[in-house]
């Protein structure tokens, strides 16, 4: 049985009758991972990520925007680079804020352009390896809640840590028939009273998802570029939470665990540590066309169409539960698994116009419609699935993918960008993008501000240093439990400040 499985779906259920957020709703929902692995959040070419390359070309990362696009270069050249992520996050919780910052680089971009010799028009060819999904994000939180207890959801029958819970004694039978399993914080208290628990819990989510990609653009005709390219999409994606629960004003001073036959000499819960590990592959397609039009020898116009693409997601878990009593001793329980399922990202649809080189200066613009509600989970794709186990996943994948068409948005990304081309060979650029909300329920709406410069080193090296400075408000769901006195799920949410800088730094070596 696919104990993880059919709990994230009857999470996501509650989730999606009650509240969501963006990107951080209940993050380990599959309706949430999916919209993480869909977005392209990133060009991993340094010259590539601040102008929109839809209707000029802007280094070895234009294809992304629009293949066509590459047909307006004239060198050959090698591409290499590096991005370096610095992510600050200030999470509030129960009115206490904590603020974590986390350093992540990684390698985003090698390629190779190659400009073929042509009596006339172009043909350009190219392939390598860009970096289009980069998530470095971190929550943290520590109070007192006196509302509720991760325990809360432990006893619920559908949850995956049910059994690990009876084990290691974090639920227990609340009454003397053993039929109702209850937190242990609430055993022995009045329905709707809870003496409360600290709760420190520190979430990381990472991801790192590129394509190895083939692309061609040639002059069709004069002055219409056509262009395509295929990619293999390959990359991680990493969840791991730490949530420990400590009866830190000894509000739990009781004796029934472990009591002897005259009861006497028993212990009670000091704390409870519950460990969350999820590690996901991802596999799939790109394919993108595209055109571009020089309507005047300095204003061109661009437009490209990216598939709509499958992503198949091996997915391995692990969970553990460690709970200490008051005379520190400590019982322990996990499960691990794994599991396969698909996502199916949207297509997307860029427009774009460009004016190149007037007194040096270049303008370029776009605009990318992407519908977000299109997004679709498969999860009978798993080969160890038994049939009863597939019948009864096939209503849960409706009904999720019915509610993310309603929950998310067809958006407008809007992306603009200027650059400077110096008589010494210098480049100057800036950019700005708005990247509306995908979620109709929370606004989480981002602007980002990009700067760069290129660097002739030599005759046939050039250095690209690009920075990318963005800061949203979002919000995650921290968990989901059903409270028994008001017969309704409620959940715990943390408000986010998130503040996030890139830097990458490219080097092209022409031929």
């Amino acid at each position: 049985m696919k104990t993880r499985l059919f709990s994230l779906v009857l999470g996501g259920l509650f989730l999606t009758q009650s509240v969501i957020a963006q990107d951080g709703a209940n993050q380990i929902t599959y309706s949430t991972l999916a919209q993480q692995f869909v977005q392209n959040n990133q060009n991993g070419d340094a010259h590539s990520t601040i102008l929109p390359s839809v209707a000029i070309a802007n280094g070895f990362g234009s294809f992304i925007d629009n293949p066509a696009s590459v047909a307006l270069i004239t060198d050959t050249y090698f591409s290499i680079g590096y991005l370096s992520n610095h992510a600050e996050n200030t999470n509030t919780f129960k009115n206490v804020s904590s603020t974590i910052d986390r350093q992540l680089g990684r390698f985003s971009n090698i390629g190779l352009i190659y400009s073929a010799p042509t009596d006339q028009g172009s043909l350009v060819f190219g392939g390598g390896y860009t970096v289009n999904n980069s998530i470095n994000r971190n929550n943290l939180l520590a109070a007192q809640n006196s509302t509720s207890t991760i325990t809360d959801v432990f006893k619920q029958s559908g949850s995956s840590y049910n059994d690990i819970a009876f084990e290691t004694y974090a639920i227990d039978y609340a009454d003397v028939q053993q039929t109702q399993l209850e937190s242990i914080f609430r055993i022995g208290f009045e329905p709707g009273t809870f003496p409360g628990i600290y709760q420190d819990v520190e979430v990381i989510q990472t991801s790192s998802i590129g394509e190895l990609s083939l692309f061609a653009a040639t002059e069709f005709q004069q002055n219409l570029f056509l262009g395509a390219s295929v990619a293999v999409v390959s990359g991680t994606h990493n969840y791991t939470r730490n949530f420990f629960e400590l009866d830190s004003e000894d509000a739990y001073n009781g004796d029934f665990l472990f009591a002897d036959e005259n009861g006497q000499n028993g212990t009670d819960i000091h704390s409870v540590l519950l460990t969350d590990d999820i590690d996901s592959d991802v596999l799939g397609t790109s394919i993108r066309v595209g055109g571009l039009y020089k309507v005047l020898p300095n204003f061109n116009v661009g437009v490209s169409y990216a598939f709509a693409n499958k992503y198949f997601i091996t997915e391995d878990y692990y969970a553990r539960i460690r709970t200490t009593f008051d005379d520190n001793s400590t019982s322990e329980d996990d499960f691990e698994g794994d599991f396969t399922y698909e996502v199916r990202r949207p297509a997307q649809l860029n427009l774009g116009i460009a004016l190149d080189d007037i007194y040096g200066f270049t303008f370029s613009g776009s605009v990318e419609l992407i519908d977000y509600s299109s997004t679709e989970l498969t999860l009978t794709s798993d080969a160890d699935l038994s049939f009863e186990e597939i019948s009864a996943l096939r209503d849960d994948e409706n009904v999720i993918n019915n509610q993310i068409a309603i929950d998310y948005n067809n958006v407008t990304n809007l992306k603009g960008g200027i650059k400077y081309l110096t008589k010494n060979g210098y480049e100057l650029r800036a950019g700005v993008a708005y990247l509306p909300g995908k979620s109709n329920i929370y606004d989480a709406d981002r602007s980002i501000f990009s700067g760069g410069i290129g660097i002739p080193l030599s005759t046939n090296i050039y250095l690209d240093v690009t920075s990318q400075y963005s800061r949203w408000n979002d919000r995650s769901i921290v968990y989901e439990y059903f409270d028994d006195v008001a017969g309704q799920v409620r959940s715990e949410s943390i408000s986010e400040d998130i503040s996030q800088l890139n830097v990458l730094v490219g080097f092209k070596f022409r031929f």
